[in-house]
């Protein structure tokens, strides 16, 4: 009953660190199965003979003879084991149970083994989460094994050897042994779910530290393996192994990690991560030192405010009259708005202005300017604009018609031509009109229509003098002196 009590209690406190593990972080896996024991195929005191047993020999008839094993029930061996990286696993390994040891013709005695091992996954060469987990393992156990009816010295009836005994006398008194052993062997794992599986492992047990090889053995195990401890600390639906930030809630698109200022970058690696920014800045705003809008990465001049379609640069202003060069008809000449940034102009001449009026033609019998006649009035509206001077425009006519007629149609057409340079952008108050009729025409009434077109027209001049300027109304006719007829000399005869 004691012995049984050990055992128990050995295989609670292995159930009792599986529950602790269950709150650190992944994976574990637990497996509960059978092992059987064999002592008749240990080869004797040569371990290199021994470890031959697998490959050829008398003893390997033994191993591989179900009937040289000693089976436990289901629940006789329990494992515990936590990934350490894709290559490593530790493991806690218990078995417990009545065992013979048919070598010494010792009947069935309670028998515990437990220890830890490491195993090399064989499977992190190709794929960790392979169905097919095979191993190797290496361990070191503690092992209480009861001799109770065997009499030392007793003989090997295997392989004809007699065995004194144990280096512990008192053992054989007592009829229970402590052993240190150590374990090797193979195995492996056959995941049928993600977390569900069964397993085979084959090991040798020596006991390195006693004069005897008597308790050394094969054992075999199968289990069943369930494999679970992949937490969720932060509950963001992430695995902890996959998360790269396992205590803090995060988007499965980050890999559990958050993206407060939601620029797209995730927090761990934002260095802004509360102020949104480009993922080529790591996540940070670009500065803008001189305030202006344009940044400093695409700002040709980050310390001095300017406008973005000049990359962030002031508009210079090269001739320093006021006028930006962007909107300076001379950049590098100093000059006035009125005049987009150029010097005031040279007067122009009456003549100037003339030469664009003189072909202003009309209609016969019309104070109708001609279609053709209208580039000449866009080029004496822009000299009469530049040069802001005062204008006296005169109405002539040809010489068909009556002569107060053609004198009211004279100044009709000088008024015509008034309203069409206003319209232009001319000050109207710069202008003055009058009609002088017929008096300046110069082709013959008898002449064709097409000929005496040229008399029908408008002529400016300049009136450069305030006294002149004041004599003419804004509209006027000008009726011309006639000159006394020449008297006609009669010469007498003589």
């Amino acid at each position: 009953m004691k012995n049984l009590k050990l055992g128990i209690s050995a295989l609670a406190l292995t159930v009792a660190s599986t529950v602790f593990a269950q709150t650190t972080t992944n994976p574990w896996l637990i497996g509960v199965g059978a092992h059987g024991i064999n002592h008749v195929a240990v080869g004797g005191k040569s371990l290199g003979s021994t470890l031959g047993t697998a490959f050829g020999g008398d003893d390997a008839n033994r191993l591989y003879n179900i009937n040289n094993f000693t089976i436990t029930p289901p629940l006789s061996k329990l494992t515990v084991a936590r990934n350490i990286n894709k290559y490593l696993v530790l493991d806690w390994q218990t078995s417990v149970g009545n065992i013979d040891n048919k070598r010494i013709n010792m009947g069935k005695e309670f028998f515990l083994m437990t220890g830890l091992g490491l195993q090399f996954k064989f499977n992190g060469l190709w794929n960790e989460e392979s169905w097919f987990d095979p191993y190797l393992r290496v361990g070191a156990n503690y092992m209480r094994h009861d001799y109770s009816g065997v009499t030392f010295p007793v003989t090997d009836y295997y392989h004809n050897i007699t065995y004194p005994g144990f280096s512990d006398n008192q053992a054989f008194t007592q009829r229970r042994k402590d052993h240190f052993t150590v374990a090797g062997g193979l195995g492996s794992n056959f995941w049928i779910t993600k977390n569900f599986g069964l397993g085979i492992q084959g090991d040798y047990v020596a006991t390195p530290t006693d004069k005897s090889d008597v308790a050394n053995f094969w054992q075999a195990s199968a289990s069943i393996l369930f494999r679970f401890g992949q937490t969720d600390k932060d509950k963001d639906g992430i695995l902890d192994k996959d998360d790269r930030c396992p205590d803090t809630p995060g988007l499965a698109e980050f890999q559990g990690c958050p993206d407060t200022d939601g620029d797209g970058i995730p927090d761990i690696d934002d260095q802004c991560p509360d102020v949104a920014g480009p993922k080529e800045n790591n996540g940070c705003p670009w500065p803008d030192t001189d305030g202006d809008g344009v940044v400093d990465k695409d700002d040709a001049c980050p310390t001095v405010a300017g406008p973005a379609e000049n990359n962030g640069c002031p508009w210079p202003d090269t001739d320093g009259d006021g006028i930006l060069d962007k909107d300076d008809a001379c950049p590098t000449v100093p000059g006035l708005a009125q005049y987009n940034g150029c010097p005031k102009p040279k007067s122009v001449t009456a003549s100037e202005v003339e030469s664009e009026l003189k072909n202003i033609y009309f209609d016969f019998n019309k104070a109708t300017i001609t279609p053709q006649s209208s580039a000449r009035l866009d080029a004496a509206a822009t000299i009469i604009k530049t040069d802001g001077g005062n204008y006296l425009l005169e109405g002539q006519t040809d010489k068909k018609g009556s002569e107060a007629y053609n004198l009211n149609l004279s100044q009709r057409r000088a008024e015509a031509v008034v309203k069409a340079l206003d319209a232009r952008g001319v000050d109207a108050g710069a202008l003055k009109s009058i009609g002088v009729g017929e008096a300046k025409a110069v082709v013959p009434e008898t002449a064709t229509d097409a000929e005496r077109q040229q008399d029908r027209k408008v002529v400016v001049r300049a009136i450069e003098d305030a006294t002149e300027w004041g004599t003419y109304k804004k509209s006027d006719v000008v009726v011309p002196v006639k000159k006394a007829p020449a008297k006609k000399v009669v010469k007498k005869r003589k």
